[in-house]
């Protein structure tokens, strides 16, 4: 595959050529970081609005990851942005698949893409939204659920974050994220 960039009135920032055909990336396509956090924070409010009775969560920092390319893995100019949500309720296990089909009802009733991932042991949903955002919903092996979202892509800003002041995500005593769910429920723990 050839690279090169490519030179256009909307400014694009790489162009790939070869067996594959061309793809830019314009420049005016690049959302500002706090729309992308914006858009993100939807999405996941989204999946949980139709998950009753409400889950409590914490929302971990927003991540921007650059994205590279070609045979020398070089930078295509854009990050994307992307959310993780961590559900701090505990859920029995007898009840894994209610949150997920209900998240999966008001995804499909979005019209987003829907599906179950085929390489995933555990239990988990995905889907794609129209306008190119992806959500994930994983249930791991210690009962802790993960809702993802990530898609709009931002400028890469390297000397700084994105986003802002990070704040620390939480954390147990010896030091790791703290997700194992602590919240008992009368309808969902049990």
């Amino acid at each position: 595959m050839v690279l090169a960039p490519a030179l256009t009135a909307c400014s694009s920032i790489t162009t790939a050529v070869g067996g594959g055909g061309a793809t830019a990336v314009p420049s005016a396509s690049l959302v500002p970081p706090d729309r992308a956090l914006h858009a993100l924070d939807g999405l996941l409010d989204d999946s949980l609005a139709q998950v009753q009775p409400a889950l409590t969560y914490w929302d971990g920092w927003p991540r921007s990851t650059e994205q590279a390319g070609g045979i020398d893995d070089h930078s295509l100019g854009y990050a994307t942005a992307g959310r993780d949500r961590h559900i701090m309720t505990k859920i029995a296990p007898a009840k894994y698949a209610t949150p997920l089909a209900m998240a999966g009802q008001s995804w499909k009733a979005k019209g987003y893409t829907v599906a179950t991932p085929a390489a995933s042991p555990l239990p988990s949903l995905a889907a794609s939204t129209p306008d190119g955002h992806s959500l994930s919903i994983t249930i791991h092996d210690a009962g802790n659920i993960t809702i993802g979202a990530a898609g709009d892509r931002i400028p890469v800003i390297r000397d700084h974050d994105p986003f802002g002041t990070p704040t620390p995500d939480p954390v147990t005593a010896n030091g790791n994220l703290d997700v194992i769910p602590t919240h008992d429920d009368p309808f969902w723990s049990h």
